[in-house]
């Protein structure tokens, strides 16, 4: 095992994982990142062999970055544009190769294909990649384990370059390369044409004025074909961007020959298309093409070195935490205790003190004989008290009320010769002129208060020796009093 390679990656990964940007272009290779705002490196490209400035470029981003995207010039893949698939989005890169396999001379299984719609179109444009540059690239980011995220081609990021500005003519020049004229429509290339009859330089030489004529007439033949295909897009203005050119010059030059406004791409400036392309492709928020679909990136092996160690240090943490906070919890346990023991001791001390003040108090006999024989008066006087209260109000002054109701119903028809009553019954004896005075004496008890309500339980009206009417009436109860 390389372990200065795992110690770099581990050591990149604690800095934060940083993305590098590559961009391959025909003359030289450019390294940048969306981390930084230098400007990007250059790695040229000796005897065609790309391969070898990107190792170059790569051996430098190795120890500070952890991902690789990879900007592909155009001189390594190819366009197409075709119907659009009626199938979802995400597997367009698997069925792409075999929609195309009747356009291209490979074989389906040979290449990488990825698409963007058309817009206003019912067509994708299609680019066509060869999985042999795949696996260099692949190769070449796993030797400096460095991760292949995505293989962007540069024609999907030309359309960002013109900032705001999504509809626009593009005639694009790079170092080794051909002038190639390119249309785009809301950022996405709609048409591309290479201009091989002009070769440069267009500026400062003395023949330029016949390669500008040149230059113009292809120019204006692809416009006038735009005019007609696009016509919902108007397509105003041509930007410039030429490497080894003087671009004001040819600026004007154009400005002069071609109905369609011309300005730089760049106005602050003219820098390299590879330097261009890096910045755009670090700054984008969106990519709409990957060549290096997700079915072709090898599985993420979740137990590595980086995780082990990751996770080893979690649960060493996990733990230090558990033990820390059980110490805590139980030092807090033990002082309750103790609190809690020192609380018993004092309350055991205030028991025995206690107890000892109990035992002094023992029960006196002389007091308690004295509490008895209270006990027993007091008794004496409530029952003294309860006999007295049986003789209520009502009681005390009921008799001489009776005895004065009977007075007043005195008759001479009626003869009271005894009268016995107590507190529960009322008895009368006496004579009367003649049986029917006995029942109406009575009914007139309910004209009197003491009397009213007054009932006897047995009459007897009869006559003595001499043939007087006598009467006897006996009660049990007095309900009215």
């Amino acid at each position: 095992m390389d372990f200065k390679a795992v110690f770099d990656k581990l050591k990149r990964s604690s800095v934060g994982g940083r993305t590098c940007f590559l961009v391959i272009q025909p003359d030289a290779v450019y390294l940048s990142s969306s981390a930084t705002r230098s400007r990007p490196s250059k790695f040229d490209i000796t005897e065609s062999n790309w391969e070898r400035a990107c190792e170059q470029a790569l051996s430098v981003a190795a120890s500070a970055y952890d991902s690789l995207t990879v900007i592909l010039s155009h001189h390594y893949y190819q366009m197409y544009q075709i119907d659009k698939p009626a199938m979802p989005r995400q597997e367009w890169p698997s069925a792409l190769p075999f929609l195309l396999k009747e356009l291209i001379s490979e074989r389906a299984i040979d290449i990488i294909s990825d698409a963007v719609e058309l817009p206003n179109s019912n067509k994708i444009q299609a680019y066509v990649l060869s999985r042999k540059i795949v696996d260099k690239l692949v190769l070449l980011a796993s030797r400096v384990h460095l991760t292949l995220d995505a293989i962007i081609p540069e024609d999907d990021v030309w359309g960002n370059t013109a900032g705001e500005l999504g509809n626009f003519l593009l005639l694009q020049y790079s170092t080794r390369g051909h002038f190639r004229i390119s249309a785009f429509v809301d950022h996405t290339i709609a048409f591309h044409r290479s201009i091989r009859s002009v070769t440069p330089p267009l500026t400062g030489v003395p023949s330029s004025e016949l390669q500008m004529d040149g230059l113009s007439l292809e120019l204006q033949r692809s416009i006038d074909y735009l005019s007609s295909q696009l016509r919902h897009v108007q397509l105003h203005q041509l930007k410039v961007c030429c490497d080894e050119e003087d671009e004001n010059e040819l600026v004007q030059s154009l400005n002069y020959r071609l109905s369609t406004k011309v300005s730089p791409l760049l106005p602050e400036g003219h820098e390299l298309s590879g330097h261009l392309l890096a910045d755009t492709a670090a700054n984008a928020a969106t990519r709409r093409v990957n060549l290096y679909p997700d079915f072709l990136k090898p599985k993420k092996n979740l137990l590595t070195l980086k995780n082990v160690a990751i996770s080893w240090g979690v649960a060493a943490a996990m733990i230090l935490l558990s033990y820390g906070y059980v110490t805590w919890q139980s030092n807090g346990v033990e002082d309750e205790i103790a609190i809690v023991k020192s609380k018993g001791n004092i309350m055991n001390s205030e028991l025995e003190r206690y107890q000892v003040r109990l035992r002094k108090h023992q029960p006196d006999t002389n007091k308690l004989a004295a509490k008895a024989r209270l006990e027993r008066e007091v008794k004496a006087k409530r029952d003294s008290m309860k006999a007295v209260g049986k003789y209520d109000d009502s009681q005390r002054t009921g008799y001489s009320g009776v005895m004065q109701s009977l007075a007043k119903l005195g008759s001479n028809n009626i003869s009271l010769s005894e009268i016995d009553i107590d507190n529960n019954t009322l008895d009368l004896k006496g004579l009367a002129r003649s049986p029917s005075a006995v029942p109406n004496w009575v009914r007139q008890f309910k004209n009197e208060i003491s009397l009213i309500g007054r009932t006897f339980d047995d009459v007897t009206i009869g006559r003595n020796d001499e043939n007087v009417v006598t009467f006897e009436l006996k009660t049990r109860g007095d309900k009215g009093q």
